[in-house]
């Protein structure tokens, strides 16, 4: 009640300065307006890109000094750090990347977003930026009426850039008549009080905007109008900095525990770099002077000059904290360590905040039915009494198929109803949400996706149907029984070690999908071998009728399971559409399913 009241409050207040000062309605119009700008360039990217950003975060972030460059371009271009950071969660959560890869993604990207105060600074104040507003926001509107989501993206960035300059002209014009009225430099204190208040200042506005580059275009406009001295600019650009991880830090308190860490690893990174710009103040400033002289920033121009502070303190945080990256990653898996019992049956990568990323969505759904395929065969081959951890080498194989097995007690009914059957209905669920804002070929390959998970529970059931016999025939008196079922065995363990050392792999989806089709030929060869092996056996009376029938059955059903296997690790494996339908299986296969 209490915060009803207080925010109440606050809006009469704002409301009261709208209406009568008008000065500061034309500042707040600015403000509104480059934030909605901010918004609609964010969310612009998201549409137009269609996974391409996504996938080349993904592909350009395979060490720490790719990520930091990637941080730091990705960041310049999209304008939004909080996008990247976004993107960068999902892909933790979704173990696209280390979380050391995602630091140095961090750090580039705060060095990456100091190039909004170089365009406000250089661009924003030196002409009259609202010229070119109107016809950008005229153009994000038709752009907007596209149903493409590629010109929709177009629109909204469009949109978002003509508000964000709309919105520069606004606040400078505010803060240029401002100055007739109202002298905010009278206002400064001096010495270390007074920047430690501006710091503070920085900070609070940071957090009630939510943006830090709109703190600092609002810095920056303030000062080229004359509102501030360029010392207490500096101050108040250190403020924003640390502002934003207050922001980054409540953001991730509803995330994973990677989104924690990165938080965590954020506010240390802005913390400790905002204490070096404070404590070095003087001394930055006197090498912005310096660096101003060499590359032709006019020595009244403190505008440009508070950009290049910003950009310098910056990166000498990147330049004391970058070889330390390791450290920090430890100390943050130390003390945000949300690791509890997990129940078999609880999503490992479907986390919410993917869904508004759909290329991200779409690997979320991948990871997640790999997870459903690695308990599953867990299960599977327990069933037959074989650990998974005794199936590491192909050498294994001829000691699991030699070594008489002691039975593992595995009642595949209750693994499904207690752990799998939750776990396949929330990748169902998680599936049909993404799909809303997904390009067509995305569309299709989570389709496939599902298709693999109902295809994985059908393993279960038809490993269920061969369980007993398999018990039984195992240990059974007649040898010539007994070795067929040894080799229908074989045949599940030699394709689930196959398809084991494809996912471990680092070959590219070709390769893969050559690999499967051989696999699945050797498998069709040994299918037509077996069968004429079985019929020796009827003929010769080496077995039984009731042996026979079991064995013509469940071989059926072995031989099934392992076509239904390489389907998987066709859909799991090979997102190309075209591979994938090369590499599919036949249409008697696919009605059994």
């Amino acid at each position: 009640m209490a915060k009803k009241l207080f925010i109440i409050l606050l809006l009469l207040i704002l409301g009261f300065f709208v209406i009568s000062q008008e000065n500061i309605k034309i500042i707040l119009s600015g403000i509104a307006i480059f934030l909605i700008g901010m918004h609609f360039m964010e969310d612009g990217f998201k549409q137009f890109s269609g996974g391409t950003l996504e996938e080349v975060l993904e592909r350009f972030t395979s060490n720490k000094y790719k990520s930091l460059l990637t941080g730091f371009i990705s960041t310049s271009i999209v304008q939004s750090s909080s996008l990247i950071s976004v993107i960068i969660i999902s892909f933790l959560s979704v173990g696209l990347i280390s979380l050391t890869q995602a630091v140095a993604v961090v750090f580039g990207s705060n060095l990456g977003s100091t190039t909004t105060a170089w365009i406000v600074s250089s661009f924003g104040l030196n002409i009259k930026i609202s010229l070119y507003a109107m016809p950008l926001i005229i153009f994000g509107v038709i752009f907007r009426f596209s149903k493409n989501s590629t010109y929709l993206g177009i629109g909204n960035v469009f949109l978002g850039l003509g508000f964000i300059f709309l919105g520069i002209s606004y606040m400078k014009e505010g803060f240029d008549t401002l100055k007739d009225s109202i002298d905010l430099a009278a206002y400064s204190v001096d010495g270390f009080i007074g920047l430690m208040l501006f710091i503070i200042i920085g900070m609070i506005m940071t957090i009630v905007i939510q943006s830090s580059s709109a703190a600092m275009a609002i810095v920056i406009t303030a000062l080229a109008g004359g509102n501030i001295l360029y010392l207490d600019a500096l101050a108040l650009a250190i403020g924003a900095n640390i502002g934003t991880t207050v922001t980054a830090v409540m953001g991730a308190l509803t995330s994973n525990q990677n989104g924690k860490r990165l938080a965590f690893v954020h506010f240390i990174f802005n913390g400790i770099t905002g204490l070096l710009a404070l404590v070095l103040i003087y001394q930055l400033k006197d090498l912005v002077d310096i660096i101003s002289l060499f590359i032709g920033i006019d020595d009244e121009n403190y505008s440009m000059k508070l950009a290049l502070f910003h950009t310098i303190f910056n990166l000498l945080g990147i330049v004391v904290l970058f070889p330390f990256i390791a450290l920090i990653v430890k100390l943050s898996e130390k003390i945000i360590n949300d690791d509890k019992m997990r129940k078999e049956s609880r999503p490992l990568y479907l986390d919410m905040a993917n869904l508004k990323l759909p290329y991200n969505a779409m690997i979320s759904i991948q990871k997640e039915v790999i997870n459903l395929y690695d308990k599953a065969q867990k299960a599977l081959l327990h069933a037959l009494s074989i650990h998974t951890k005794d199936l590491v080498k192909r050498e294994d194989i001829d000691k699991i198929l030699k070594n008489k097995p002691s039975k593992i007690d595995t009642n595949l009914d209750e693994i499904y109803k207690n752990n799998l059957k939750e776990l396949y209905s929330e990748i169902i669920e998680y599936s049909l949400l993404s799909q809303e804002n997904m390009t067509k070929e995305q569309h299709e390959y989570v389709a496939q996706l599902k298709i693999a998970s109902n295809v994985i529970v059908k393993i279960l059931k038809d490993t269920r149907d061969i369980q007993k016999n398999m018990d039984l025939y195992l240990n059974s008196k007649n040898e010539f029984v007994k070795k067929e079922y040894l080799d229908i065995k074989g045949v599940i363990v030699n394709t689930i070690f196959s398809i084991n050392q494809l996912k471990d792999s680092n070959h590219d989806e070709v390769e893969i999908s050559t690999i499967i089709q051989m696999d699945k030929d050797k498998l069709q060869d040994f299918e037509l071998m077996y069968s004429e092996r079985i019929d020796n056996l009827i003929r010769s009376e080496k077995i039984t009728s009731k042996m026979a029938t079991s064995l013509i059955n469940d071989s059926t059903t072995v031989f099934n399971i392992c076509r239904n296997l390489y389907r998987i690790a066709n859909i799991l494996f090979i997102k190309d559409e075209k591979l994938r339908m090369l590499g599919d299986i036949d249409n008697e296969t696919e009605k059994n399913i």
